[in-house]
């Protein structure tokens, strides 16, 4: 690979890595590029080539600076929790409207009040499995991630999950932790002796579950172009994706009611391409991600 080359593809992540708000990331990935281009004979001088990447890092302390300095989020009121939960609650079931509520309390950054309604859930043994995903989750947003690994911890003292189901989880929550940039030791799963067989309990639905999406873009200013994102949260068939306050126009152009007729989706298991239509568009006003947009696309079923 040349060093242009090399270049051209560091760039492309940093930018990647910006467009989804992993700014420090972006950040390493041009510095890196600052490393290669200092090294070079050829490129030692392309002084308009280094002034724009140093361009691009002031941008990005600019965000993180704005991102520090970013006030502890307001409480919001009762009232005002439960009608978040109300106005994006549209499961068929009371279950999966009993999570839809809690993750729309997350996904506007309140993710000290989700925990408590997920921990209310999983008691109430609604969707375990999916709960404790969540909560996961809203641990990583958080970056406590050793209240996620004393979380797991207390899971695994319990007789609520399967061997399996904690396997499952515990997997999850590295793959999580690890994103988000933290590493921690996460205790290891026994595998219980074999006990009388008791009632069984009712199984647990599944869905697919997916961890990523590419779409391609018909129309608005970036027409033609390719983007990813990662899924933040998941409801069923509905993802939500984060589009960075830098991103406004993006955000704009894709209204409720857009069609997507080329997306390729990413779960552990296999990757796929279908189709969908944006659900939903809003900007977050609590928490780190404040002044960013949340964008649920609707994962046609068939």
């Amino acid at each position: 690979m040349t060093e242009k080359d090399l270049i051209k593809r560091l760039l492309k992540e940093a930018d990647l890595y910006r467009t989804q708000g992993l700014l420090s990331d972006s950040r390493s990935k041009y510095v890196q590029i600052l490393s290669v281009i200092g090294k070079s004979e050829t490129l030692a001088n392309h002084k308009q080539l280094i002034a724009g990447v140093k361009s691009k890092i002031r941008a990005v302390d600019k965000s993180l600076n704005e991102l520090r300095d970013t006030p502890e989020k307001p409480e919001l009121s009762e009232d005002l929790q439960d009608l978040i939960k109300k106005l994006f609650t549209f499961a068929q079931t009371k279950e999966a409207a009993a999570i839809e509520g809690a993750v729309a309390l997350a996904k506007f950054g309140q993710y000290d009040q989700a925990l408590k309604e997920f921990h209310k859930l999983l008691e109430k043994g609604v969707l375990p499995v999916v709960t404790a995903k969540n909560m996961i989750k809203c641990y990583a947003a958080l970056k406590t991630p050793d209240a996620a690994v004393a979380q797991f911890a207390k899971w695994r003292s319990r007789d609520f999950f399967s061997t399996e189901d904690l396997k499952y989880i515990r997997t999850f929550l590295k793959t999580s932790l690890e994103k988000e940039g933290f590493k921690a030791e996460i205790p290891e799963i026994e595998v219980k002796p074999s006990l009388p067989s008791k009632a069984k309990k009712k199984k647990e639905e599944v869905f697919l579950e997916i961890s990523a999406v590419t779409i391609h873009l018909q129309g608005g200013p970036q027409a033609g172009q390719t983007m990813d994102f990662d899924v933040h949260f998941q409801s069923a068939n509905t993802v939500t994706v984060l589009i960075p306050a830098v991103q406004k126009s993006l955000a704009d152009s894709l209204a409720p009611g857009t069609r997507l007729d080329d997306i390729q989706c990413y779960s552990p298991i296999t990757v796929f391409r279908s189709t969908g239509t944006v659900s939903g568009t809003a900007m977050i006003k609590q928490g780190p991600r404040r002044g960013d947009y949340t964008l649920d696309i609707t994962i046609d079923a068939d």
